[in-house]
């Protein structure tokens, strides 16, 4: 029976947290605005500038984390902007309170300057104003081959809506 007592009392804080996260798993809609600076080496050309960004996209919490699976479409304007990007990963979320930190992990690819692909990191810092709504901001970084070789810089902000989705 003290055996049987003793492991409840050492795996309820595991069930706890396994509840909690199995009823906030949610599917997000992200969107804001950005600022982006392109190096890209294209044959004997080179193309170097700054460009203003959109992103729309969205995201849906995976494992027993608020870590997340995301995918965004990002347009703009100017050398940076240029074409139409898709950007995708993995976010990796620290914190639990108001004040979250994250880290990206993923691909970005440019189809319509040329075509270009590689990989993508990012980092920042997310705000949760309500149960269902947060800002963020955040900086990244992506490298891509294919129409010769770039890299591509960025600072953004958005607003991301998240829906639960339900248990699992």
């Amino acid at each position: 029976m003290r055996a049987l007592l003793l492991s409840l009392l050492l795996t309820a804080p595991t069930l706890a947290s396994a509840e909690y996260y199995e009823h906030h798993r949610a599917l997000s809609l992200l969107g804001g605005p950005g600022l982006g600076y392109t190096n890209a080496i294209r044959g004997s050309g080179a193309e170097t500038g700054p460009g203003l960004l959109l992103d729309v996209g969205g995201s849906l919490t995976v494992g027993d984390d608020q870590d997340e699976a995301f995918l965004v479409a990002r347009g703009g304007l100017g050398a940076a902007g240029r074409g139409g990007v898709l950007l995708g990963g993995f976010r990796s979320v620290f914190g639990r309170d108001e004040w979250q930190t994250f880290f990206d992990l993923g691909a970005a690819v440019r189809l319509f300057s040329g075509t270009w692909a590689g990989p993508r990191l990012g980092f920042g810092l997310r705000r949760t104003l309500t149960d269902r709504l947060s800002f963020y901001g955040g900086l990244g970084l992506s490298l891509g081959f294919g129409s010769g070789m770039r890299v591509d810089t960025e600072a953004s902000i958005g607003l991301q809506w998240s829906f639960p989705i339900g248990s699992r």
